[in-house]
C-alpha cells in the first residue's frame, strides 16, 4: 500500500515537476536533391512556405523559462542568417544556448556583444571579414502565433519565439523560445510557427538525412515529443546521362562531321540529357521555401543551370547551338541568349532553366545547328569534338574558410561533376565511298575495274572546282559462296608495296588526274585469296569525287560494263535511316 500510495505521488505531482509544454517538430522532407549541391534544401520544393512546423500544446498552465531549442544536422548548414554563433559546444561557452546565460528573459540575441564565441558574420571569411553564407531566402521564422507570438495582449512577459540563428561549428540551428515569469496569463491553449530556409551542403553526405532535435536545459517546462526529423528522403546526381540522340518530337540530328579538306558534308548534330530524378532541374520559384522567386543579386543569377564544356573544338571552328525541351509539360530550357556558339576559346555553355515540373524526370536536346569554319580552321587532321555536362554554377574557388558557398555564388552552387563525353563532331579524312553490287572471277570470265581521281578538273575555286588530293584506295570483298549463302569478308588497301594493275604512284595512292585500272583476280591475289569470286565490293577512295566504271569480260565475245555506284558518305548519312533525296537523314541514294 505505501509503495502504489509513492507512485500515485509521483504521477500527480508529474505536471508541474516535468513539462508544462510540449514540443512536436513536423517537417516537409525534399524528396530528392543533387549531391553535389552545397545548398541543398530541406524543405519539398513543391510546397510554398514550408519548412520545420514547430507546435506547442500547453498541458499546464504555470511558469516557462525561457530555453533553447537546437536542430542538429549531419551536414554543413549553408543557410544565411542575420545572425550566427560559432562556438564549439552548448552550456556557459554558448551565449545563447540556456536560460542560464541570458541577461534577461526574451532579451534578443542581437543585443549580446561579441565574446569570440558569437559574431555577425557566418561565419568570419579567412581574410578576417564576414564572407557571409548567401542572403537569399534566408532561414526564418515564419507565422508565429498562440504562445509563440510576438509581445502583446497575448503575450505580455516576452517577446515571443526569437533568436534564430546558425551554429555553424556545431552545424545546427538554434531559436530561443519563451518564458513567462508568472503562469500563463490567458491560459494559450497552443502555437505554431515555422522555420523556413534551411540548407545543407550534400558533398559527400547519404540520404535520408536527418535532424536531431534537443533544448537547453532540462528544467524549463519545455519537452519534446519529436527529437528526430527528416530533412531529405533521398539524393541522386542531377543529370544522369548525356548521349547523342534527341527528345520525342525534337530533332535528333545525329552526329556532325567535318572533312580534313575544309568542308563541312553535315553541319548539324544533337544530343540528350536526362535528369537524375524528377524536380532536379529548378526555377527560382522552386528554389525557395518562400512564395517569391530569388532575385537576381549576383552574376551567375539564382536558377539551376547546366554547363556544357566543350572538347577539342579545333582552332577556327565555331558551333552553334541552340536548345529544347521534349514537350510544354518538360518545361523551357534555354541556352544564354536563346542560342549560343562555342570555340575553341570559349568552350562552355550554360543552358538556364526557366520553367520546370517536379514530377517526372525531364530531358532537353540541344542541337548544333550550324558549323563555320575559318580559312584557317585546323582540321586537316582526322579526330572528334566532344561535349560533358555538369550542374552549375560551380562553388569551386568561391567558398570561405569554412568551406561554406559565399555571396559571390548565391543559391544554387554545385561542386563540379562532368557526365561523359559524348562525341558530337566527327573530324574525317575525305573519301568517296563506292559499290560494285556485283563482281566475278570465275575462267574465262573476270572483271575489270577502273577508277578515276577526278580532282584535278578545268573550273578552278572560284568556279566550285575540287581541291587536287591523292590518296589510297581500300577494296572490302564479300563472297557469295558456291552453294550459296555469305561468305567470309576479306580486305586489301593499296600501299607502296601493295599495287596490284596500272595507274597508282610509287607510294600506292591515286594522284589527282591519274586513273587506275585493275583485274579482279590480280586484286584478289594481292590480297592472298586463291579460287573463284562471286559477290559484292565496297571501295573506300581516301579523296573526293572519285568515279569508276566495272566490265565483266570473257575477253573474246562478252563484256558488260556498268558504273560503280557512289554513296553519300556513311559516317555522315547512315545506310540505316533511308530518306528522300537532300535529306539529312538519308542513305543508299547513289548519286553523290
Amino acid at each position: 500500500m505505501p509503495g502504489l500510495l509513492a507512485v500515485l505521488v509521483v504521477l500527480a505531482l508529474a505536471p508541474s515537476t516535468f513539462a508544462q509544454v510540449q514540443i512536436t517538430l513536423t517537417p516537409t522532407p525534399s524528396p530528392n536533391e543533387i549531391t553535389t549541391s552545397h545548398a541543398a534544401q530541406t524543405t519539398d520544393p513543391s510546397t510554398s512556405g514550408g519548412g520545420i512546423l514547430v507546435q506547442a500544446a500547453v498541458l499546464v498552465n504555470s511558469p516557462l523559462t525561457t530555453t533553447t531549442l537546437m536542430i542538429a544536422y549531419p551536414a554543413t548548414l549553408s543557410s544565411g542568417a542575420t545572425i550566427c554563433d560559432t562556438s564549439s559546444s552548448s552550456g556557459a561557452n554558448n551565449p545563447l544556448s540556456s536560460s542560464a546565460n541570458l541577461s534577461g528573459a526574451g532579451t534578443s540575441p542581437s543585443t549580446f556583444s561579441t565574446n569570440g564565441s558569437f559574431s555577425t558574420g557566418c561565419p568570419p571569411s579567412a581574410n578576417g571579414g564576414s564572407a557571409g553564407v548567401p542572403a537569399e531566402d534566408p532561414i526564418a521564422i515564419v507565422g508565429a502565433s498562440g504562445l509563440f507570438a510576438p509581445a502583446g495582449a497575448l503575450n505580455p512577459n516576452g517577446v515571443g519565439v526569437t533568436g534564430l540563428r546558425i551554429n555553424t561549428n556545431l552545424k545546427r540551428i538554434e531559436v530561443d523560445l519563451p518564458g513567462f515569469s508568472t503562469a500563463n496569463p490567458n491560459a494559450v491553449p497552443s502555437g505554431l510557427f515555422r522555420i523556413t530556409g534551411v540548407r545543407l551542403d550534400m558533398n559527400g553526405i547519404s540520404a535520408p538525412v536527418t535532424a536531431t532535435a534537443s533544448l537547453g536545459g532540462q528544467v524549463n517546462g519545455y519537452s519534446l515529443s519529436t527529437t528526430s526529423i527528416t530533412a531529405v528522403n533521398g539524393t541522386g546526381p542531377g543529370i544522369a546521362s548525356l548521349a547523342i540522340g534527341g527528345v520525342s518530337g525534337g530533332n535528333n540530328f545525329g552526329t556532325a562531321a567535318i572533312l580534313t579538306n575544309k568542308t563541312v558534308p553535315k553541319p548539324t548534330a544533337s544530343l540528350v540529357l536526362t535528369s537524375g530524378f524528377a524536380g532536379a532541374w529548378r526555377t527560382k520559384t522552386h528554389l525557395v521555401n518562400s512564395a517569391s522567386a530569388l532575385g537576381n543579386t549576383n552574376a551567375n543569377g539564382n536558377s539551376t543551370r547546366i554547363r556544357l564544356t566543350w572538347g577539342s573544338i579545333p582552332t577556327g571552328v565555331t558551333l552553334t547551338l541552340s536548345v529544347t525541351g521534349s514537350s510544354s509539360a518538360n518545361g523551357s530550357f534555354v541556352g544564354v541568349g536563346g542560342t549560343t556558339s562555342v570555340t575553341s576559346s570559349g568552350s562552355t555553355a550554360d543552358i538556364e532553366i526557366t520553367s520546370d515540373k517536379l514530377t517526372g524526370t525531364e530531358t532537353l536536346e540541344v542541337d548544333v545547328t550550324a558549323i563555320s569554319l575559318a580559312s584557317t580552321a585546323a582540321v586537316s587532321t582526322p579526330g572528334s569534338i566532344t561535349v560533358t555536362a555538369s550542374m552549375a554554377p560551380f562553388c569551386t574557388g568561391a567558398t570561405d574558410a569554412s568551406g561554406l558557398p559565399t555571396e559571390a555564388n548565391g543559391f544554387p552552387c554545385f561542386t563540379e561533376a562532368e557526365v561523359g563525353p559524348a562525341t558530337v563532331v566527327n573530324i574525317l579524312p575525305v573519301s568517296t565511298t563506292m559499290l560494285m553490287p556485283y563482281a566475278l572471277t570465275l575462267p574465262p570470265f573476270d572483271t575489270g575495274l577502273a577508277i578515276a581521281n577526278t580532282t584535278a578538273d578545268p573550273f578552278g575555286a572560284s568556279g566550285g572546282g575540287a581541291i587536287a588530293t591523292a590518296g589510297t584506295l581500300v577494296f572490302n570483298f564479300f563472297p557469295t559462296t558456291s552453294t550459296g549463302g555469305a561468305g567470309t569478308p576479306f580486305s586489301l588497301t593499296t600501299s607502296s608495296t601493295v599495287k596490284p594493275g596500272v595507274g597508282l604512284s610509287s607510294d600506292g595512292t591515286l594522284a589527282a588526274g591519274a586513273t587506275y585500272a585493275v583485274l579482279l583476280s590480280q586484286l584478289l591475289t594481292a590480297a592472298g585469296v586463291t579460287g573463284n569470286f562471286q559477290g559484292y565490293i565496297f571501295i573506300t577512295a581516301n579523296f573526293l569525287d572519285a568515279h569508276g566504271t566495272a566490265t565483266i569480260s570473257d575477253f573474246r565475245t562478252y563484256s558488260l560494263t556498268a558504273n560503280v555506284l557512289v554513296l553519300p558518305p556513311p559516317a555522315t548519312f547512315s545506310r540505316s535511316t533511308p530518306g528522300a533525296i537532300g535529306s539529312q537523314s538519308g542513305a543508299e541514294f547513289l548519286h553523290y
